[in-house]
């Protein structure tokens, strides 16, 4: 066969130059790939270098929390106190409540005499909040169902909690280890039902802190023993009372008196359910066990059982006139907003 050199030189020739191009193009994209990785390797430090800095900014601080109100934070740090703004999503070990209140700002707005101690991680300048924690320097979480100390002489039973009212929304709440008193004003306004004097087995949980003073969350009662040896607890909740709308006339020992929007019926009911500081003049609500027929009914009426709440709006998502309603009763599907009835809408 013969073959045409010519061809093969030129085939040799464009060979040479390819793989002569290809180291060229090889050495190239090497230098680039290291001078890209320098480049990126340099970037990372950089931002590494940038995040330390910011991190060695921080600062933390061993104060005392003072208040927490409208996303601000009051505390006290070296003598001086600070108030800076802080979302409630910054409390560590934190726990929401339906109403959208938590169990720090309980901790910290406690009306026992509790002294709050705060770890908080500020900038260097106290400018700016990252965190808060005041659940873990103050005591734990407690959970009823825990028990404790169990000794093999005792009873099961008598590790059980019992609830025995003191006096007011103040109930004792004690089993075979200790004595827990707490008040009940602490549980959100849903929880607040018609407990009563005494019960041989409930379930609840809260914070319980270091000196023994306790901030009860929730509480269930025994309602059953089931067939196979098990309890079932359920709670007492107001869904079943109506919640009616009024003026603060006057404030006795212990009593408010209330005259509703209908301008001509007053009720007199006990304040020791009250989520506020009441007032003459003050719209509230006020949660009570009777008839809605009440509204319009012209009646004086005095009543052992209530729950006030001083701020109505907070209930309604809908934004009602409060001269307008007439009552409201608990949303079946959240307990915690209700849904209302206008004057306008009752016939006469």
């Amino acid at each position: 066969m013969k073959i045409n050199k010519n061809t093969d030189k030129i085939t040799k020739r464009l060979f040479g130059i390819a793989v002569i191009g290809g180291i060229i193009c090889l050495t190239a994209c090497g230098n680039s790939q290291n001078n890209s990785e320098n480049s990126s390797s340099a970037a990372v430090s950089a931002a590494e270098s940038r995040t330390d800095s910011l991190l060695d900014s921080r600062v933390t601080l061993q104060a005392e929390a003072v208040g927490y109100d409208n996303g601000q934070l009051t505390f006290v740090y070296d003598g001086k106190e600070y108030t800076l703004a802080m979302d409630s999503e910054l409390f560590e070990h934190d726990e929401k409540y339906v109403n959208g209140k938590s169990l720090s700002q309980a901790i910290i707005n406690n009306d026992i005499g509790e002294v709050i101690s705060a770890e908080i991680i500020t900038d260097e300048g106290i400018t700016k909040i990252y965190s808060c924690d005041v659940v873990s320097p103050n005591g734990e979480k407690y959970a009823s169902g825990m028990y404790e100390d169990i000794k093999a002489d005792v009873p099961a039973e008598e590790y059980d909690y019992k609830l025995c009212h003191k006096s007011g929304s103040v109930y004792e709440l004690s089993n075979a280890n200790r004595t827990i008193t707490a008040d009940f004003n602490d549980l959100e306004e849903w929880q607040k039902g018609k407990y009563p004097e005494s019960a041989d087995d409930v379930m609840f949980g809260g914070y319980l802190f270091t000196d023994g003073k306790f901030i009860i969350e929730d509480i269930n009662l025994l309602v059953a023993v089931n067939d196979d040896g098990s309890k079932t607890y359920e709670p007492l909740t107001t869904s079943d009372y109506p919640s009616f709308f009024g003026t603060v006339q006057t404030i006795g020992d212990n009593t408010a008196e209330i005259k509703l929007t209908d301008k001509k019926t007053v009720c007199t009911v006990p304040t020791y359910y009250c989520d506020g500081e009441l007032s003459e003049g003050l719209e509230v609500m006020v949660i009570l066990d009777c008839s809605t027929d009440l509204f319009d009914s012209g009646k004086s009426e005095s009543f052992d059982y209530a729950v006030i709440c001083t701020d109505p709006a907070e209930y309604d998502p809908s934004g009602h006139e409060f001269g307008n309603i007439a009552y409201a009763k608990a949303d079946s599907n959240n307990l915690g907003r209700f849904i209302y009835t206008e004057i306008g809408d009752i016939e006469k």
